[in-house]
C-alpha cells in the first residue's frame, strides 16, 4: 500500500494530464485522473519575456505554458529583431468519466507587447490583446499501480485559434503523446513524449502550415513534505520549418529550456503552483507560470452533527 508521503507526494502537471497553460500544476500520483462524475477548475497565468534576432517572416514567437504545450505570437515581414513581454491567461474544466478516463477543455488569453527593429532601422512597437486558442482532449490510464510504473495516455485537438490577421482557424492542430511515470517514495520520476501535428490555415490571404512539433519532457519530483513538492526536469523540442503556399519559409529547429517548479497544498482540494522555464539553447527567453487547481473530489469534508439522544 502506498504510504502517507506517496499518497501527497506531488508530480508537475505534466501534459499527459493537461496539455496547455495547466500543464504543470501540481498533482497526486495515487489521483492522476478526476474522480468518475467529478470536476477539476484550473486557472494559470503564464509571464514570458523573449528576445530574437534575425527572425524569419514566418517563425512565430512562442510563449510556453506547459511541458507541451505553446501559444504563438507572430513576427512581423521583414522583421531583424524583436522584444516581446507577453501574458497568457488560461482557464479549464476536467470531468472524469471513470476511473481509467476524463474528458478536459481549455481556452487562452494572450495579450503582448512587441518592440522591433526592422533591417532597415526601423523601430516599431506592436500591443494586443486577444483571444488566443481552445482544446478540448481525453486522458486515458493505460496502467499504473503502487508496485509497477504507470503509463497515461493523451490526445486532443484545437478547436479555434486566432490568427495573426484577425481570422480565427478551427480544429488545424491535434496533439497526442503519453507520459510514463514511477514513484518511489518519496521521488517521481516521470517522462513525456508528445507530437503535435499542424493543418494548413488561411492568414493574410496566404495558406500557413506551422512546423510540426516533437517534444521530450523528463522530470523528477521530490515530496519534501506532505505540503510542499519540488520539480525539476528538461523540455526539448524540435519543430520543422513552418511553409507558406507550400513554400519552406525559415528552418527546422531545437529548443531546450530547465523546467524549475514547487507546488503547495492548501487543503485537500486546493493547490498552487510556480514554475519557471528558462530557455538554454534556441530563442533568449523566460517563461514564469503561476496556477492554481481545484479538485471537488477532494473537499475537505465537514463534521456531521450527532443525531438522536444517547442513553434514551
Amino acid at each position: 500500500m502506498p504510504t502517507k508521503q506517496t499518497k501527497f507526494l506531488l508530480l508537475p502537471f505534466i501534459a499527459a494530464t493537461f496539455t496547455d497553460a495547466l500543464a504543470d500544476l501540481p498533482l497526486t500520483v495515487d489521483d492522476l485522473l478526476s474522480d468518475e462524475g467529478k470536476l477539476r477548475i484550473e486557472f494559470s497565468t503564464t509571464y514570458s519575456n523573449s528576445e530574437r534576432k534575425g527572425v524569419e517572416a514566418l517563425e512565430s514567437i512562442t510563449v510556453q505554458t506547459g511541458p507541451t504545450s505553446f501559444v504563438r505570437i507572430p513576427t512581423a515581414l521583414g522583421e531583424n529583431s524583436s522584444n516581446v513581454d507577453a501574458m497568457v491567461a488560461s482557464a479549464g474544466l476536467r470531468y472524469g468519466i471513470d476511473k481509467s478516463n476524463e474528458v478536459y477543455g481549455r481556452a487562452s488569453l494572450l495579450g503582448f507587447q512587441q518592440r522591433s527593429l526592422s533591417s532597415t532601422g526601423t523601430a516599431t512597437e506592436d500591443t494586443d490583446g486577444r483571444f488566443a486558442d481552445a482544446w478540448i482532449g481525453i486522458n486515458h490510464q493505460l496502467n499504473g499501480n503502487a508496485d509497477q510504473p504507470g503509463l497515461l495516455g493523451f490526445a486532443e485537438v484545437q478547436v479555434a485559434e486566432r490568427q495573426a490577421d484577425g481570422d480565427t482557424a478551427y480544429g488545424e492542430s491535434m496533439v497526442i503523446g503519453a507520459t510514463a511515470y514511477q514513484a518511489y517514495d518519496p521521488i517521481v520520476l516521470s517522462m513525456t513524449g508528445a507530437f503535435q501535428l499542424n493543418g494548413k490555415r488561411e492568414v493574410a490571404d496566404s495558406r500557413i502550415r506551422p512546423g510540426n512539433s516533437l517534444i521530450l519532457s523528463p522530470s523528477v519530483a521530490f515530496a519534501v513534505n506532505d505540503k510542499v513538492t519540488l520539480s525539476g526536469g528538461l523540455n526539448w523540442r524540435a519543430t520543422q520549418a513552418s511553409r507558406k503556399d507550400g513554400q519552406k519559409g525559415g528552418i527546422a529547429t531545437t529548443r531546450t529550456a530547465l523546467d524549475l517548479g514547487v507546488a503547495y497544498a492548501l487543503n485537500e482540494g486546493d493547490t498552487l503552483d510556480v514554475n519557471v522555464r528558462p530557455q538554454v539553447s534556441g530563442d533568449n527567453n523566460v517563461q514564469v507560470t503561476m496556477g492554481w487547481v481545484r479538485n471537488f473530489a477532494n473537499e475537505p469534508k465537514q463534521q456531521g452533527k450527532e443525531g438522536g439522544k444517547k442513553g434514551e
